[in-house]
């Protein structure tokens, strides 16, 4: 008899965190795979999630048809597209739990890794996650709400549609705020954590990726129990050469977080960079500092 799939860890963040990168980075571990963003608690069922993905603007469903076509079907082409859909068609009353564990086996033995940065805006989705998945792992990715919202401001103002709750109600029109997400994903996650047993959780920043790469990877791998050669390190630092960070040449192109693909300016880069607290925020008309919460939380996790 084979042995049960390792169980999954997941990638969790606010918008704009990096989450789909970092599973890039994890994904190129021999023992690891990683997914796009299929969204497993969105909904209940397969059937359920189908029909949520179908009423999304933004492709939500992509992730899924990927991980199921190249897992199941053997690529991300066309026809391996098509037979997916045919899979997931079939096995509309196939649970979520139900359903993480058939792409767990089929990517056995390698461990699935599977980021989400919309799970941790929704407290149902965090519940549905805790019931099904008792003894999942799962990393809370945080950024700067600097750099989180100078990227995700850019990326908003280009969008036809922005969710209600991402707009600050205070302003005349009201305007994408980036801070209402990155404070409500960081709180709910961090009320999560507080949930779950000892050692099932991790906090990484992103900006410690950027500031030691190669140390942060050998730290994360510690904590994961997973060797870690210089090949592994070598092959890490190149995320975009994860299977699912490439362009597949069928109908099915999306499944990862926006800032991936975001062709954002070297100027707004640089601005990014800056990582203050304390500076006016360059995305607000009234040019206002950030709101006391977001400052107790983010000096919380050690940004200044």
């Amino acid at each position: 008899m084979a042995d049960p799939a390792p169980p999954p860890l997941f990638i969790l963040a606010a918008p704009f965190s990096g989450a789909s990168w970092l599973a890039g980075v994890l994904g190129r571990h021999p023992q690891l795979y990683a997914l796009p963003q299929i969204f497993p608690f969105m909904a209940e069922t397969v059937g359920e999630l189908l029909d949520v993905f179908a009423l999304s603007q933004l492709g939500h469903g992509d992730g899924l048809r990927r991980a199921v076509a190249e897992l199941l079907q053997g690529g991300q082409g066309a026809t391996h597209i098509a037979a997916a859909d045919a899979w997931l068609g079939a096995h509309r009353a196939l649970g979520s739990r139900e359903l993480i564990a058939t792409l767990a086996a089929a990517a056995a033995p390698r461990r699935l890794v599977i980021p989400d940065a919309e799970m941790p805006l929704r407290p149902r989705e965090l519940r549905r996650f805790r019931a099904a998945l008792p003894q999942a792992q799962w990393l809370h990715l945080v950024r700067h709400p600097w750099s989180q919202g100078c990227r995700f401001a850019a990326w908003l103002r280009e969008q036809l549609f922005v969710p209600v709750d991402f707009r600050d109600q205070a302003q005349t029109p009201a305007l994408p705020e980036p801070q209402l997400p990155w404070l409500r994903a960081n709180r709910n996650l961090d009320a999560a954590a507080a949930e779950w047993p000892a050692g099932q959780v991790l906090r990484l920043s992103s900006e410690s990726l950027d500031a030691d790469f190669e140390a942060s990877v050998a730290s994360l791998c510690g904590a994961l129990d997973l060797p870690l050669t210089r090949a592994d390190l070598q092959a890490m630092a190149r995320p975009q050469d994860w299977l699912f960070a490439r362009t597949p040449a069928g109908p099915v192109r999306g499944g990862l977080e926006a800032e991936v693909w975001a062709d954002f300016s070297d100027e707004l880069e640089q601005l990014a960079a800056i990582t203050r607290l304390d500076q006016p925020l360059p995305w607000r008309r009234d040019r206002s500092d950030f709101a006391p919460e977001v400052l107790a939380l983010a000096r919380q996790y050690g940004y200044s």
